[in-house]
C-alpha cells in the first residue's frame, strides 16, 4: 500500500490568483489553483494535506483581515479547513501580527498543529502527531527556524520560548522512533548546506538547519520551506523537499508502506484552473479588500520626481527618489540623524495619486521603526556590510551579489541611508568598498555618535546587520511603517520629496 501526501509551503496569503496591483490582475498561482489539484487527486487518492508555515502573511486580504480581525475568519485558516487540510506547521513570518492574531488562526484552524519547539506562556504551540495507515504507524513532527527572535520585535514574542529547532526535531524522532514504522517531519527552515557536496551555502548562523536534520537517526522524510526553493533530493538517505512560494508549486510524496521506498514530485499549477467554489467563500471580504485599496491616500507635489520604480537594480544602483521618500517618512517620524531603508523584493512604487493599493504593494511587510544610537564606527561597518550587496559580471557591469539572489532573493538586505553621503568602490575588494562617510560634507570619525532609523528587522539585526542590533536602542515607535507613511500623506498632502543624490555607486 502506498500513502501519498500532498504538501504546501510558503503560501504567504496566496489564496486568490491575483496580485492586487489592480483589481482585474490575474495570476498563474495561488492556493484557490492548488485546490483543484487537491480535488483531482482525491478521487482516487487518500491523500494525507500538510502545510509547512508561512501561511498568513503576505498580501492585502490577509492584512485587511488581521486589521479587522473582530470581522473576519482568519481566510487561510477558512481555506484550510474548506480543503481539509489534516496537520499545519508555522513559519516565522505567522508571528508577524502578534500572539493574538496567531492565537486566533491556530484556535480557527481544524487540523492539528504540529509546531512543537515553540513555547508561549510555558505550553508547547503544537505537538507530534501519529497516525495510522494501512496498518503502519506514521509519526508527524513539526518545527520551525528558532531564529525568529533575531528578527521579530520583541512585544510580539513576549512570554514565548523557540527551542532550537535541530536539538527538538532530534529530541522527538528520538521519542517515537521505535514506536512507528516512519517518521516524516514538517521544517520550516531550509538546507544550509549543498544537498550534493554539503559545502555550506551560507552562513552558519542557525537560520537553516535543514541538512543537519537528514543526519537524526530514524528520520525518512523532510519537508522543508522558508527559503523559497524548488527542489527534491535524498540527503544522508532521507527525503528532502521544498516547493517555492505564494502557491507557484506544490510537492506529492510517495511512500510505499510495505517496502518504505518514497519519492516525490515537484508540481507547477500555473496551467491549473481555479476552484471557483473555494474563492466564492471569499467573496464579500476580497470585494471589501479592492475597495479598501482603492482608497486614496495621498498626492504628490507636481514638482516632486517620480516615484514608480521600472527597474529595480537601477532603482539600488541609483537610489530612487521612493528610497529617499521613506527616508524622509522615517527622519520626519522618528527625528533621528540617518535613515536607513531597503526596497523590497518586487516594490512597485507610487504614481502621483497614491492609493492603499500602491501603498501595500510597495511596503510589504508590517515593519515599526526603531532608533538606535550608533557610532561612526558601526555606520561605516553597516555601510561596507551593504556594500556587499553588489558585484561585477564578466562584463564588468554592476549587478547583485550571487548570494543575494540565490538560493533565495534578498535583495531586501541592500540597505540606503539618508542623512549621510558616501560613496561604494564595486572594484575594490569587500570590507574596502565605502571610500568616505561624511554627514553635510565633513567626514564621519569612528568616535561620532548619531541616531539612526530603521526598520524592527534590521535593528534586530535581520540580514547579519548584527552591527545595527550591537548599537543601544534610542526608541521603538509602536505604529507599522504604512500607517506611518499613511499619516504622513495625511499631514503633508500635496507632498514634496526631498531626494538627494547622495549615494554613489561606481566601479
Amino acid at each position: 500500500m502506498k500513502m501519498k501526501i500532498l504538501a504546501t509551503t510558503d503560501l504567504h496569503g496566496n489564496i486568490f490568483p491575483t496580485n492586487y496591483t489592480s483589481r482585474d490582475n490575474i495570476e498563474n498561482y495561488g492556493l484557490a489553483r492548488i485546490a483543484s489539484a487537491i480535488h483531482s487527486l482525491r478521487e482516487n487518492n487518500d491523500i494525507l494535506l500538510v502545510d509547512n508555515g508561512d501561511s498568513f502573511q503576505g498580501t492585502p486580504l490577509l492584512t485587511f483581515a488581521h486589521q479587522n480581525a473582530d470581522s473576519y475568519m482568519n481566510p487561510t485558516a477558512a481555506a484550510f479547513n474548506a480543503l481539509k487540510y489534516d496537520f499545519i506547521n508555522l513559519g516565522n513570518h505567522d508571528f508577524n501580527y502578534g500572539p493574538d492574531i496567531l492565537k486566533k488562526f491556530i484556535s480557527e484552524n481544524k487540523a492539528p498543529l504540529l509546531t512543537s519547539n515553540v513555547d508561549i506562556e510555558g505550553r508547547q504551540l503544537g505537538n507530534t502527531q501519529i497516525i495510522e495507515k494501512g496498518g503502519k504507524k506514521i509519526a508527524l513532527i513539526g518545527v520551525l527556524t528558532h531564529y525568529i527572535p533575531n528578527w521579530e520585535r520583541p512585544a510580539y514574542i513576549e512570554n514565548m520560548t523557540f527551542r532550537d529547532a535541530l536539538s527538538q526535531l532530534q529530541t522527538e524522532v528520538s521519542r517515537v522512533k521505535d514506536s512507528v514504522d516512519f517518521v516524516i517531519a514538517l521544517y520550516h527552515g531550509g538546507l544550509e548546506r549543498d544537498p550534493k557536496s554539503g559545502e555550506p551555502t551560507e552562513r552558519l548562523t542557525g537560520e537553516n538547519q535543514g541538512y543537519e536534520m537528514t543526519k537524526i537517526d530514524g528520520l525518512d522524510i523532510l519537508i522543508t520551506g522558508h527559503q523559497h526553493r524548488s527542489f527534491v533530493e535524498v540527503v544522508n538517505g532521507v527525503l528532502v523537499t521544498q516547493n517555492t512560494f505564494k502557491g507557484q508549486e506544490y510537492i506529492t510524496i510517495d511512500l510505499d508502506l510495505e517496502t518504505g521506498e518514497k519519492s516525490a514530485q515537484l508540481h507547477k499549477v500555473y496551467d491549473l484552473p481555479v476552484d471557483e467554489s473555494l474563492l466564492q467563500q471569499y467573496q464579500i471580504i476580497q470585494d471589501n479588500v479592492q475597495t479598501w485599496l482603492d482608497q486614496p491616500v495621498g498626492k504628490l507635489d507636481a514638482h516632486s520626481p517620480s516615484l514608480v520604480i521600472e527597474d529595480e537594480l537601477d532603482a539600488r544602483i541609483h537610489k530612487h527618489p521612493i528610497v529617499s521618500f521613506f527616508n524622509q517618512v522615517q527622519l520626519d517620524r522618528s527625528k533621528a540623524d540617518v535613515s536607513s531603508v531597503a526596497l523590497f523584493n518586487g516594490a512597485t512604487g507610487f504614481n502621483s495619486e497614491i492609493t492603499m493599493r500602491e501603498l501595500v504593494s510597495t511596503y510589504l511587510y508590517p515593519n515599526t521603526l526603531v532608533v538606535k544610537k550608533m557610532t561612526g564606527k558601526s555606520i561605516k561597518e553597516m555601510v561596507e556590510f551593504s556594500a556587499n550587496y553588489f558585484a561585477l559580471d564578466d562584463e564588468g557591469n554592476i549587478v547583485p551579489s550571487p548570494e543575494f539572489i540565490s538560493p533565495k532573493p534578498q535583495h531586501y538586505n541592500y540597505d540606503m541611508l539618508d542623512g549621510i553621503e558616501y560613496t561604494i568602490n564595486v572594484s575594490k575588494p569587500r570590507g574596502q568598498r565605502v571610500e568616505i562617510i561624511t554627514r553635510n560634507g565633513i567626514e564621519i570619525n569612528d568616535e561620532d555618535t548619531l541616531n539612526l532609523v530603521t526598520n524592527n528587522y534590521r535593528a534586530m539585526g535581520g540580514g547579519n546587520y548584527t552591527m545595527v542590533a550591537d548599537c543601544p536602542t534610542v526608541q521603538e515607535i509602536q505604529e507599522e511603517m504604512v500607517d506611518t507613511i499613511m499619516n504622513y500623506f495625511l499631514q503633508n498632502s500635496p507632498v514634496i520629496v526631498n531626494h538627494s543624490d547622495n549615494i554613489k555607486v561606481i566601479k
